[in-house]
């Protein structure tokens, strides 16, 4: 049921020309593009503060990847991002001379942004349908690691048997704890669908 729902709501956002199913924009930090050696897997950027509950649910074969806030406050919170972070998933640190990858994303903090095998933007989930004790970004990884939602991605697996492999390798979150992901605030309206790119449009407009 999530599944088709996130469906629909990825559709009804493409057909209001947003950034789905468009590359990912270049973006760098201290000289790195973290993206780049993603060409395959599944990428997921989450753009989080210290003050975030980090422990999510994972699947193996996905590459994750955290962005920490380029404010003063936020770069003097980076180590302890680092420790909250779930064992092997990086956390990045904006330099004060480099862009601001959050808004060169089009994102806001506790927003998760997953792009498909071939570097194009699936999903942008914000909150409050980020918070993790919902379904959407679980299922928004999951759809996106099996279907080719944007079309003409020669690196997705061809056959049912493979798709329904891959979708069985899921890993326990490593607390124990999942509901400790929920974050603690923003904004967005009642929908009853994961929302996707359109976060910087004004209010009122639908998603």
């Amino acid at each position: 049921i999530w599944l088709g729902l996130g469906l629909a709501s990825a559709s009804e956002g493409a057909d209001n020309s947003s950034r789905l199913c468009q590359e990912a924009p270049a973006w760098s930090i201290n000289g790195l593009s973290p993206m780049e050696g993603a060409m395959g897997q599944v990428t997921v950027v989450a753009l989080l503060k210290a003050t975030s509950q980090l422990a999510w649910q994972g699947m193996v074969d996905v590459h994750y990847m955290i962005v920490n806030e380029k404010a003063p406050l936020s770069r003097a919170m980076f180590r302890e991002l680092e420790r909250q972070a779930p064992p092997g998933i990086p956390v990045f640190q904006p330099e004060p001379e480099d862009p601001d990858v959050w808004q060169v994303l089009g994102g806001d903090k506790d927003d998760f942004l997953v792009y498909d095998r071939c570097g194009r933007l699936a999903f942008h989930i914000q909150l409050p349908y980020s918070f993790l004790h919902f379904p959407y970004v679980e299922s928004a990884i999951r759809f996106t690691h099996s279907k080719d939602f944007c079309g003409n991605c020669s690196l997705y697996p061809t056959t049912t048997q493979e798709v329904r492999s891959r979708d069985a390798c899921w890993t326990t979150d490593p607390t124990g704890d999942h509901e400790r992901a929920t974050h603690a605030h923003h904004r967005h309206g009642d929908h009853g669908q994961p929302h996707h790119e359109g976060k910087k449009q004004k209010e009122g407009n639908k998603h």
